[in-house]
Formats: C-alpha cells, sequence, structure tokens
C-alpha cells in the first residue's frame, strides 16, 4: 500500500502545486469522461506529464532501470508526492509515488495491446503495405516509408518485410520509443529501420534524409480524428511527402444512422419522477434541449442490438482524404436529406467508420456495427474503435417515409450531428447536466426500477415528522423525500458540481422551504445548520462522484461518524449492510485488453508485452472498473460473498476484517477474470451493482448503469467443474481500503 503523507494540505500545495493540478485533471478526466482507456484528453494530458517529468532522463536508462526494478535493484528515482481523495473517506491523502507514476501510468493503460490482438487491422494493414510497396516499385521508385506515431514499430516492420528501400518510424511517447527499438532490433531490422523519437511535427527532412513517398499511420480513435490525425497528415503533406506518395490507409469514410433507443436516450436527458401521492420531481425544460456535446457517449453499441431500433440508412457524411496534400479541412458541414426507414423518436446517431486501406479501396477495415455487417462473416471485436453515440438538440418524432436532413460537422478533433442546424463551433452543454454527470449516472438516475425501490422506502419510513438526511452526490433522493412530506429534508452532498445541480433543480420545485443543503464536510456540521432537529432517516443511494469502483461509495458511512451526537435515539440508517461478491469468468473478448501478444504476424512482440507488464505492476490496482454488460461473458462459478459490512457500526468499531474465501468452479473453462461488485442492503430489498439476473445459462447479465470491478489475468488458465480458487480479501476500516489477492 502507497504510504500516506501526514502534512496538511497547504503545506504540501505550497511545494508540489503543478503535481497536484496535473494529478487532479486526469482525476476528474476519470470521473467525467466514461471510458478512460486511450481517451483523447487523457492521453493529451498525459503527454504533458511525459514532457514535464522526462525533459532530462534518458530514455533508454529509463527503460531499464525498470527492468533493474523487476529484478530486486533499489529503485532510486525521487518520490512524488500526489494528491488523492479517498472517494471512501471523502478526505484528501497525500501519497508517495515513483515521480515517473504519470507516464507509468499511461504506458499500462494505453490500450496498445488491444490493438495489437485485432487480427482483422492487423492483416489488412499488412496486406496493403504490401499492396503500395508494389505499386510504387512498378514505377521503378525506390520505396521510402514514413511511419508516423509507430508504437511497438509494427507497422514499420510490415513495410521493410514487403520489400521497403527505406524505412523512418518515429514516436513522441519516449517508453514506447525505447520499446519499439528493442522490439525492431529483436526482429532483425536494427539496420533496416531508423526510429526517430519526435512528434512528426517535429521531424526535418534532416532527419529523414529526403520526402518519403508511402505513408504508414495508425493516428486513429473512436472519433476517427480525435488523436489528431488531420493536423498530422497536413502536416507531413506539406513537409515530409512527396506530392504523388502513397498512403496507408487511403481514406476514411465516415457514416451515422438515426436510431431510437430508449435505454441510450435515458443517458442524455433526466426525466419526470412520478410519485404515489399524485407529486413528481420535475425538470427544467433545458435538459430536454441539449445535445450534451462535445461529450461523445463512446460504447460497444453491438451489445444494445436488440434494444436499438434504426430510423434511417446509413448516411456516409465525411470523406477524409489521407492521401493527398491539403485535403483535410480543419471544419467542414454536411447536411443530407434522408428517408425515415421506421417511425419513431430520433433518440440519438450512431457514428462510425470505414478506412479504405490500399489506392484501389480494394481493402475495407469497418467499423460498422453488427446491424449493418454481413451476417455471414465474423466480426472483428475492438475496444480501441467503438462505434459513438452522439445527441440531437430534440428528439425528433418521425413517421416511416417522411423526409428529413441530418447535420453533420466537423472540426480539427470532434465531431457533432443533429436534425436542425446548428453553430459551426462545437456545441458546449448548455444544462449543466452533461458537464456534471456521466452518461451513465444520468441514466441510472433514470432508472424506473431503482428510483421505485428507493421511492417505496421512502414511503414506507417517513411522516410528517421525519426528519430526514441524504446522504450521497448528485442525488434526487432529497427532492423524493420532499415530494412525500418529510417535516424537513437535509441534504449532504460532497461533490461542489453534483450539489450546485441539485441546487438547482430544488429551486426549479420550489421546495427550497424543504430542503436545507448542508455545504459542509460532515465533520464541520453543527446542530444549528440541522435547526437543532434530530434525524430520524438517514438515506444514501449510495453514490459518490469520486468513486470508480462499486465498494467504494461509502461517504455516507464515514460521515455518520461525525453526526451521531445529531441522530435520534430510534434513527433509521440504509443501507444498512454492504455486501462484496465475486464470480469466476471466462471472457470473450475483454482479456485481451491485457493478455500479452506475443508474435504478431510473424513478429516478435514479447518485449512489448514485458513493457506493459512492468507498468502495470507498478502502477495499476489489481481491480479495475468495466461495464461488464458490454464485455459479454460465461459464468465459471456461482456468485460468491467475500467481504461483508454493517453500517449499523460506526467504522471506529469495526475491525480490520480478512476473509479467506474459496471460490468454486461450478463448470469447466478457460479462466480469465475475476468479476466483483457490491449489493447493498436495504431492509428486504438489495440493490446491485453487478449481477442482476441468473437466469442459470451461465450467461452473467449485468447492471448497465454501474461499473463493476474486474481482475484481468495476464494468462489465462484452464479449470476444471469442482476445483476452487482461493482469494484473500481484506478492509482497513481507517482508510477504507479493500485489497483483493487471488492465490
Amino acid at each position: 500500500m502507497n504510504q500516506i503523507i501526514n502534512l496538511s494540505r497547504s503545506t504540501i500545495l505550497s511545494h508540489f502545486k503543478d503535481q497536484y493540478i496535473c494529478h487532479q485533471k486526469l482525476v476528474d478526466l476519470k470521473y467525467i469522461g466514461g471510458k478512460i482507456t486511450r481517451s483523447r484528453s487523457s492521453i493529451m494530458e498525459g503527454e504533458k506529464n511525459v514532457k514535464k517529468r522526462l525533459s532530462n532522463i534518458q530514455t533508454e536508462n529509463h527503460i531499464e532501470s525498470h527492468h533493474d526494478h523487476t529484478k530486486g535493484t533499489k529503485n532510486v528515482d525521487s518520490p512524488t508526492f500526489v494528491a488523492r481523495t479517498n472517494p471512501v473517506t471523502g478526505k484528501m491523502d497525500w501519497i508517495v509515488q515513483d515521480e515517473n507514476y504519470d507516464y507509468i501510468q499511461e504506458i499500462a493503460r494505453s490500450g496498445y495491446g488491444d490493438m495489437l490482438h485485432d487480427k482483422d487491422r492487423n492483416e489488412k494493414y499488412y496486406k496493403a503495405i504490401g499492396q503500395a510497396v508494389k505499386l510504387l516499385k512498378e514505377q521503378n521508385k525506390q520505396v521510402r516509408s514514413l511511419d508516423i506515431g509507430t508504437g511497438t514499430g509494427l507497422l514499420s516492420m510490415m513495410a521493410a518485410t514487403m520489400g521497403a528501400d527505406v524505412v523512418t518510424a518515429c514516436e513522441a511517447f519516449s517508453p514506447m520509443a525505447a520499446c519499439a527499438q528493442k522490439v525492431i532490433e529483436v526482429n532483425g531490422f536494427k539496420d533496416k529501420i531508423k526510429l526517430i523519437p519526435k512528434r512528426s511535427t517535429d521531424v526535418t527532412l534532416d532527419d529523414i534524409g529526403e520526402r518519403a513517398n508511402l505513408l504508414v499511420t495508425e493516428l486513429f480513435d473512436t472519433e476517427l480524428i480525435g488523436e489528431g490525425a488531420i493536423g498530422s497528415y497536413t502536416d507531413a503533406h506539406a513537409r515530409l511527402m512527396e506530392d504523388d506518395c502513397i498512403a496507408v490507409p487511403s481514406s476514411g469514410l465516415m457514416y451515422i444512422q438515426a436510431i431510437q433507443c430508449d435505454f441510450l436516450a435515458s443517458c442524455n436527458s433526466l426525466q419526470t419522477v412520478e410519485l404515489p401521492n399524485n407529486t413528481a420531481v420535475s425538470m427544467p425544460k433545458s435538459l430536454g434541449t441539449c445535445s450534451g456535446a462535445p461529450l461523445l457517449h463512446d460504447l460497444q453499441v453491438d451489445e444494445l442490438c436488440a434494444e436499438i431500433r434504426p430510423l434511417s440508412s446509413p448516411v456516409q457524411v465525411f470523406k477524409f482524404d489521407f492521401g493527398r496534400k491539403n485535403a483535410l479541412p480543419k471544419h467542414e458541414q454536411t447536411q443530407h436529406n434522408v428517408t425515415a426507414i421506421e417511425g419513431g423518436r430520433v433518440d440519438a446517431f450512431v457514428m462510425w467508420w470505414d478506412l479504405k486501406m490500399d489506392p484501389l479501396g480494394e481493402i475495407i477495415l469497418s467499423c460498422a456495427p453488427c446491424w449493418n455487417r454481413d451476417s455471414s462473416a465474423p466480426i472483428p471485436w475492438r475496444d480501441h474503435w467503438m462505434q459513438a453515440v452522439y445527441y440531437p438538440t430534440l428528439c425528433r418524432e418521425i413517421e416511416k417515409g417522411d423526409n428529413f436532413t441530418l447535420y453533420s460537422y466537423h472540426d480539427e478533433y470532434s465531431l457533432w450531428f443533429d436534425t436542425q442546424p446548428t453553430q459551426r463551433i462545437l456545441p458546449s452543454c448548455t444544462c449543466g447536466l452533461h458537464v456534471t454527470f456521466s452518461r451513465n449516472r444520468i441514466g441510472q438516475l433514470n432508472e424506473y426500477t431503482r428510483n421505485t425501490l428507493f421511492i417505496n422506502l421512502l414511503q414506507k419510513h417517513i411522516t410528517k415528522d421525519t426528519v430526514c438526511l441524504v446522504i450521497s452526490d448528485g442525488s434526487l433522493l432529497p427532492l423524493m423525500a420532499a415530494r412525500l412530506e418529510a417535516k424537513k429534508v437535509f441534504y449532504l452532498d460532497c461533490n461542489h458540481a453534483t450539489r450546485k445541480f441539485v441546487k438547482e433543480l430544488i429551486r426549479h420545485d420550489n421546495l427550497e422551504d424543504k430542503i436545507v443543503l448542508l455545504d459542509k464536510s460532515a465533520e464541520d456540521i453543527l446542530p444549528e445548520d440541522l435547526l437543532n432537529l434530530k434525524i430520524d432517516l438517514v438515506i444514501a443511494e449510495p453514490f459518490l462522484q469520486a468513486a470508480l469502483l462499486p465498494w467504494e461509495h461509502l461517504y455516507f458511512w464515514y460521515a455518520l461518524h461525525y453526526l451521531k451526537s445529531l441522530l435520534s435515539e430510534n434513527v433509521v440508517i440504509l443501507p444498512e449492510s454492504m455486501t462484496v461478491k465475486a464470480m469466476a469468468v471466462q471472457f470473450r473478448d475483454l482479456h485481451k485488453i491485457r493478455a500479452p501478444v506475443g508474435i504478431c504476424e510473424g513478429f516478435d512482440i514479447s518485449e512489448f508485452d514485458q513493457l506493459i507488464k512492468i507498468s502495470s505492476d507498478s502502477s495499476d490496482d489489481s481491480v479495475e472498473p468495466q461495464p461488464l454488460w458490454e464485455y459479454p461473458s460465461e459464468a465459471l462459478s456461482s456468485p460468491t460473498s467475500i467481504a461483508f459490512l454493517d453500517f449499523t457500526k460506526s467504522p471506529e468499531n469495526t475491525q480490520q476484517l480478512q476473509y479467506s474465501v474459496d471460490i468454486m468452479h461450478s463448470r469447466d473453462g478457460v479462466l480469465n477474470g475475476l468479476a466483483l461488485w457490491a449489493e447493498y442492503k436495504f431492509g428486504q430489498d438489495v440493490l446491485s451493482t453487478g449481477l442482476i439476473y441468473d437466469d442459470q445459462s451461465h450467461v452473467p447479465k449485468w447492471d448497465k448503469f454501474s461499473k463493476q470491478g474486474v481482475i484481468l489475468y495476464h494468462n489465462a488458465k484452464a479449470v476444471k467443474k469442482d476445483t476452487k480458487l482461493n482469494m484473500l480479501v481484506t478492509f482497513n476500516p481507517e482508510n477504507g481500503d479493500f485489497c483483493f489477492k487471488v492465490e
């Protein structure tokens, strides 16, 4: 466990302000941004941190120091103080980490491994590079290849193998550049491939000798242009490439499709909550007229296939020509008249893109969703390139056969779409909802089953004499309690942004005389803040904006320690307990994001595997958050309880817990992961953040609005029915930390 430094926040900040700011930016991105891995914002922030940390460090020596560290050699790097908001206790902890923590984390979470497991991608790049080399050779040209953002060096090795005469690769991320150099050497290309550890925009003709005529790149993200492809291509064509060069890929075609989907609609705007006493928690109209741009919703759309109704045919809205000079405008807009193939409500647009890999357009790499593919062909799984969902300003009702217009826009990095004309600059959230909550949290606040559970609980425990305290971030519970006629409702919200948003909802619903917002931390609340009233009911969802894992929403429990003198003698505390559960699983694909690559298209990438493992071991917790409903799996065991907390006992009266639990395999399979989640008990009701349905078919159904914890095995192993694995679980009530170790 990281050592906690007991110094005042102001003292630390005065000395380590830069580290605090960098860390907080990354933390905020993780809390709001949905997908963490390979997001544009996190990578750009990571680049800033890398530059700052590595300005005077020799890359090769640095990489070697981590190899030495794994052999037991003492690591002499200077420690760095890092601010960490403890999502359980709500306090700021200062921990000591390796001074190179930022870029180690960037390597561990880069997503390169996922791409290297994409056989469809790799084969099509290899084939297209071969065709491009052949075309240039047929023109009696010396083939001079430039690979921008080489990563592991894979594409450059493909070019060299296919006969390119001169191969140059550039990679700005220093640890990856060092790794690529080793991969290139291991595969025998040391004298064939020149690696330049620079951004392509910093590469000069002196670096590469002369202009190249084969441009090989993979600069794409889910949005295609989100990682700066437009700027990188434009610069390369202007300074480094011949006018008649060949690019692999040659072009990108972008498509959108109007759809209706109740689940996606629920993730875009808050709906009115009807209550059984003929009242309601209503929402401002502004929430229904905001598209939430620029926060795209990236997810595995194929897993929603049964819930999606296409309302239009796919429409090609943009073409990005990667092979010509000055062919990529930074700003572009198109409009297309389309005919509705079904009647319905335009809730969202699904966007994807295809790559024409070769100049002849014969090799197509497609990211289309499953319903727009040839059903007879296997569908490649990708987590690095998913479909993206965008939302219109207004949900428009259409009839089958209606004609309507799709408006499409992009700037250098972002995309937006609508059914009505909109501004040519990237729109921003105008209602506050989308910059406050993740898409998952918006959907969770709308979930009918969950809200019904809370309404029934409040009805059961609230009378006109009840004084209620709600402790959760960005919750509708205080408004529900007030509408159900509690005498007084006090609301404790630890997050400034969510508290501000709920304050606006309270004002909109004219409940300011019923609800008191406690703009303080729990330890600072005095009897007069509660109007000298005693609390009869404490309820939490629980939800903490800063929590990443389902058992981290425990701030309400720690807050009660400071509030115990303000509670009535017969206070009801909900939830009353939490159980952490685990299940052995066989993922169809998710394990690939951590699985070693080994040999890729005939090239030995094991040096990269080693780098990822070292970085993961240095920076990652063993458990990471993932929305498991997006990743099909089969259960290899029954759900097993591995930890229990009783919230009717205060944390200071809870001993440090240690459990040794056996998880019994219920069937044969390949074990490549463990799923973990929390279940909160509200009297007779249980709210699960994980498994919500078990039909004994071995196919688990997961809560779509929570992220579960997952332990992914670097190396999968075959298991037999009635064998077991042992898990050691510890819980430290002092800081709320759970630790999970599989033996």
